[in-house]
């Protein structure tokens, strides 16, 4: 073997080393794509690309990002009306509004995949036409004069009923029927967040039996770096979000540790006024997948 042959052998084996040791690093790692900063704990393998890509949409899902056609970056909202009482259970009823969305379009509703979307899943799409009014408010019916700048509709407004376990966000959309507008919202039937000062730190199951989480966080100086830490059975970990200009930023964790089959993730954000904390139980069985039900559209 020559000496230029020897050199590139012993580069490659010092490389295949060196990703050996980043593959399954005993020291926590963070860092960050398409914006989105992460961390996993010691002994993790680096997640698949794949699987970042989905945690991105997720996370700017409801901001009004993503939509074909939704240059304004409209989104959708959701107003509790009532509980519902069900056989199982108590349910919070939610009407609809896609404020500035066209009047003059037909639309359908679409439930998409709770983890997964849009890698080879697709959306559950509800029989029937809706339609919105002036104020963005979601109808079963073209609006009446009566109706065109109302906030409610008594017998034409559409409701939804959702059932999904705690920290599970469901994501929704509203598609014309011409395919040229999509409008995309998020809702988290039972959120679990804290607040502190005005600062508000939520974190949404991102993977069933929260092998992948997502931090929201709402309320804290604009433009600014936000310290977050992780921890997880005995072992810890940093982030630093970087908020926007209206104080939100978004964050992920893979919260599984080496040796362990289930525990408790819980993360702090540092602010400057403010300590919100949030804690989330981790493992098998922890976090089945919400079912997904069709919607109600009248009272």
């Amino acid at each position: 073997m020559t000496c230029l042959l020897r050199r590139v052998a012993l580069i490659a084996v010092i490389a295949l080393f060196q990703f050996q040791l980043d593959l399954y690093s005993k020291a926590p790692r963070t860092h960050e794509t398409e914006g989105l900063v992460y961390a996993s704990f010691p002994g993790q393998p680096i997640p698949a690309r794949s699987l970042l890509d989905v945690l991105v949409i997720q996370g700017h899902w409801g901001d009004g990002e993503y939509g074909v056609g939704n240059q304004q970056h409209w989104k959708l909202q959701f107003d509790k009306v009532d509980d519902q009482i069900t056989p199982k259970g108590t349910f919070a009823r939610y009407r609809v509004f896609a404020e500035g969305a066209p009047a003059n379009k037909v639309y359908s509703w679409q439930t998409y995949s709770w983890q997964s979307w849009p890698f080879g899943q697709h959306p559950v799409i509800e029989p029937g036409d809706l339609y919105v009014n002036e104020r963005g408010l979601l109808m079963t019916h073209r609006p009446q004069p009566d109706e065109e700048f109302s906030l409610r509709a008594p017998g034409g407004e559409f409701y939804i009923t959702p059932q999904a376990d705690p920290a599970v966000p469901l994501r929704y959309a509203i598609a014309s029927l011409d395919k040229q507008l999509a409008i995309l919202g998020t809702l988290v039937p039972q959120p679990v967040a804290a607040e502190d000062q005005g600062c508000r730190l939520e974190v949404r199951i991102a993977q069933p039996n929260a092998e992948a989480v997502l931090f929201i966080a709402d309320g804290f100086p604009m433009e600014s770096r936000i310290p977050l830490v992780l921890e997880s059975e005995g072992e810890t970990a940093n982030l630093t979000m970087a908020t926007d200009s209206g104080g939100h930023a978004i964050a992920a964790a893979f919260p599984y540790v080496q040796g362990k089959t289930q525990g408790i993730l819980k993360a702090t954000a540092e602010g400057p006024d403010c300590l919100p904390s949030v804690s989330l139980p981790w493992g098998p069985e922890t976090h089945p997948a919400p079912e997904v039900h069709p919607a109600q559209k009248k009272p």
